[in-house]
C-alpha cells in the first residue's frame, strides 16, 4: 500500500511538471499572443478609427474567453500596443486649414513687420539671401516695383521662419498655451523674416532645414550617378537656385528662431501655470473628455459583446432552452435576452466608474505631454519616457497594491518586468519605425501601419515568452510549490473523509452485528429454556459468522454416513 501511494505521488509531481512544460503552455505563452498581436495590426489600425478606442483583438479575445455571469467585474487591460496607438493618437496634432492659420497669424503682424524691415523704403536686403558673389540680395516691398525692375522673383514675402503647421503641430493642442499665446509665438518678431517671393514658393510649408537637406539629396544622388525623374530634375533645378551661402543663413535663422519660439512658449506656460491655471484645466480637460469617449465607446462594445458571445456559444453546446431550462426556444431566447439586459444594466455604473478613471488619467497625460512639448535636452526624454510608460506605471502601482494572498511578491517583481519589457519593446519599435520598416520601401502606407503593429505585437510576446523562460524570480518554482500543496492538500483532504466515513462504516457495522448476535443468543438461550430445537438459531449463528455448515439436518449426517468410511469427530 506505501509502495503504491509513493508511485501515486511521484506520478502526480511528474504530472505537475509536464503540465508547467507541456506543448499546450507554449501554445497559451507564445503562439496565441504573436496571432492576437497579427490581428491587433489589423483591428487597431488608424483608418477603421478605432486607435483611440482601446480595442484590440487580443483585449476582446480575453474579455470574451474570461467572462461569467457570476464574475462580472473582471476587464482586462490595454496591450501595450493599444496604449501606444492611444497616446499617438492623443498626440496627434491639430487639424490644419486655412481656418485653423487665420487663428495663427494675423495680417497686421505681417505689415508690421514689413513696414519695420523696409522703414520708409521701396527696396532693401532679404533676410536671409545672398547672390553667387556672396552680396545680399535686394528685396522689393511691392511686386509692382520688382516687376518693373525687371526681376518680378524679387517682391518681398513675409515668412515665418519655423512654418505655421509645424508650429501648429507642435503646440495647437498644449494644455497650457491658448490660442492667443499660439498666435503670438507664431507671428514673435524672431520668427518672421523678409524673403523673396521665389525662396518663399521653394520652401513652401517646409522649414530651411528640411528644404536643404531635400536638395542635398537629390543633388547626391545625381552625383552618384542614378537617374533623376523629371519631377525631381525639376525640383533640383528650383532648390539649386539658392546659394549654400543663402541655406547657411536661413538655417542659422532658423535655430534662432526656434530657441526664441521655445524660450516664449516656455516663459508663456509657466506665467500661464501661476495665473491663468482654470484655463489650462479646461483645455487639458476638453482634450481629456475627447480621449474618454472614445475609450466609453470601446468599454460599450465589450460591454455587449461579452455577454452576447457567452450566450450564443452556451446556446450552441446546450441548446437556446435546454441550456437555460426553458420550455422553448422563444422562451429560452427571451430568458437569455433578459439575463443579458440585466447583466448590462448591472456593468453600467462600473462602467461609469471606469470612464471617470480613464478621464484623470486622460488628463494627466495631456498635462505631461504638455509638459513635453515645451522642455528641451535630457529632460525632454526623460518627461518623454514618463509620457510613453505612464500607463505602465499605473499598471505597476496596480499590481504592487494586490493583496499577498492574491500574488506574491515574486508573481508581482515577474508581472512588473513582463509589464514594462512588452512597454519598453512596443515604444522601441515606433521609435525606430524607419528602420524596421525600411526593408518595405514599395508596401503602401496601410500596409506598413499593420507590419509595423504586427511586429511590434510578435517581438513584445517574444520578449515575454522569454522572461517567462528564463524565470528571473522564480516563479515557476512557486506556482509549482503551490500546486504541489494543492494537489497533496487536496489528498490529505480526501484521506481525512475517507477515514471518517470509513470509522463511520466500521462503527455502524459492530453495532449492527452486536445487536444480531444478541438477538441470536436470545433465540437460543429461550430455545434452550423452552425444551425447543435450537438448530434453527444454530444455523442463524453460523451465517452470521459466514460458517459453511456441511451438516444442516438429518438427511444430510445419513448422507454423509454413507459416503465416508470413517466419521472423525
Amino acid at each position: 500500500m506505501e509502495l503504491f501511494e509513493q508511485r501515486d505521488s511521484l506520478e502526480v509531481l511528474n504530472g505537475i511538471y509536464e503540465e508547467f512544460e507541456s506543448g499546450q503552455r507554449i501554445v497559451d505563452e507564445l503562439v496565441k499572443p504573436i496571432t492576437l498581436s497579427v490581428l491587433d495590426g489589423i483591428v487597431s489600425h488608424k483608418q477603421l478609427k478605432l486607435d483611440r478606442t482601446g480595442l484590440s483583438a487580443s483585449r476582446i479575445w480575453e474579455e470574451v474567453q474570461s467572462f461569467d455571469y457570476n464574475k462580472p467585474g473582471h476587464r482586462s487591460a490595454d496591450t501595450a500596443f493599444s496604449q501606444k496607438q492611444q497616446l499617438e493618437a492623443m498626440r496627434a496634432p491639430r487639424k490644419y486649414d486655412e481656418d485653423v492659420r487665420n487663428t495663427m497669424t494675423k495680417q497686421k503682424s505681417l505689415e508690421a513687420n514689413k513696414d519695420a524691415h523696409f522703414k520708409n523704403n521701396q527696396q532693401s536686403h532679404s533676410s536671409v539671401e545672398f547672390n553667387k558673389d556672396g552680396s545680399r540680395v535686394t528685396v522689393y516691398r511691392k511686386q509692382k516695383v520688382a516687376t518693373e525692375k525687371g526681376h518680378f522673383w524679387k517682391a518681398s514675402d513675409t515668412d515665418h521662419v519655423i512654418p505655421v503647421k509645424q508650429i501648429n503641430d507642435r503646440y495647437a493642442n498644449n494644455a497650457f498655451l491658448s490660442v492667443d499665446d499660439i498666435q503670438g509665438i507664431t507671428d514673435s518678431g524672431d520668427n518672421l523674416i523678409e524673403i523673396s517671393n521665389r525662396l518663399n514658393r521653394a520652401k513652401g510649408d517646409r522649414n530651411f532645414s528640411e528644404m536643404y537637406a531635400e536638395k542635398c539629396q537629390l543633388q547626391a544622388k545625381k552625383d552618384s550617378g542614378q537617374k533623376l525623374t523629371k519631377p525631381e530634375k525639376e525640383k533640383l533645378g528650383r532648390l539649386s537656385k539658392h546659394t549654400d551661402k543663402t541655406y547657411k543663413a536661413a538655417i542659422e535663422k532658423e535655430n534662432q528662431a526656434r530657441e526664441s519660439i521655445e524660450k516664449q512658449a516656455q516663459e508663456t506656460a509657466l506665467k500661464n501655470l501661476t495665473k491663468q491655471p482654470g484655463q489650462i484645466a479646461n483645455k487639458a480637460g476638453k482634450q481629456a473628455a475627447e480621449q474618454t469617449g472614445y475609450q466609453a465607446i470601446g468599454h460599450a462594445i465589450i460591454l455587449f459583446i461579452k455577454p452576447l458571445f457567452y450566450e450564443m456559444n452556451d446556446a450552441i453546446r446546450n441548446g437556446f432552452a435546454q441550456g437555460v431550462n426553458q420550455s422553448s426556444i422563444i422562451d429560452g431566447i427571451k430568458y437569455r435576452f433578459k439575463r443579458l439586459m440585466a447583466y448590462v444594466k448591472q456593468e453600467i455604473i462600473p462602467t461609469c466608474a471606469q470612464a471617470v478613471k480613464d478621464l484623470l488619467q486622460n488628463f494627466f497625460k495631456i498635462l505631461i505631454q504638455g509638459v513635453l512639448d515645451l522642455v528641451t535636452g535630457m529632460f525632454k526624454k526623460v518627461i518623454r519616457i514618463i509620457s510613453e510608460g505612464f500607463s505602465a506605471l499605473v499598471g505597476a502601482v496596480k499590481i504592487l497594491g494586490k493583496k499577498e494572498s492574491e500574488m506574491s511578491r515574486a508573481q508581482k517583481a515577474d508581472a512588473i518586468a513582463k509589464l514594462f519589457a512588452a512597454t519598453a519593446v512596443t515604444f522601441t519599435m515606433f521609435t525606430f519605425e524607419s528602420l524596421v520598416l525600411g526593408v518595405l520601401p514599395e508596401t503602401p502606407a496601410v500596409l506598413k501601419d499593420i507590419a509595423l503593429a504586427t511586429l511590434s505585437g510578435v517581438a513584445s510576446s517574444l520578449v515575454v515568452y522569454l522572461l517567462d523562460k528564463a524565470d528571473l524570480f522564480s516563479v515557476k518554482a512557486e506556482l509549482r510549490s503551490k500546486r504541489v500543496a494543492e494537489v497533496f492538500d487536496l489528498r490529505i483532504e480526501q484521506i481525512k473523509l475517507n477515514t471518517d466515513a470509513f470509522q463511520a462504516e466500521s462503527i455502524r457495522k459492530l453495532a449492527e452485528d452486536r445487536l444480531r448476535f444478541k438477538a441470536i443468543n436470545d433465540d437460543i438461550m429461550t430455545a434452550i429454556d423452552d425444551k425447543k430445537d435450537v438448530n434453527p438459531a444454530i444455523y442463524a449463528l453460523a451465517d452470521h459468522f459466514k460458517i459453511k455448515l456441511d451438516i444442516r439436518d438429518t438427511d444430510d449426517f445419513l448422507k454423509l454416513l454413507k459416503n465416508t468410511d470413517a466419521l472423525v469427530i
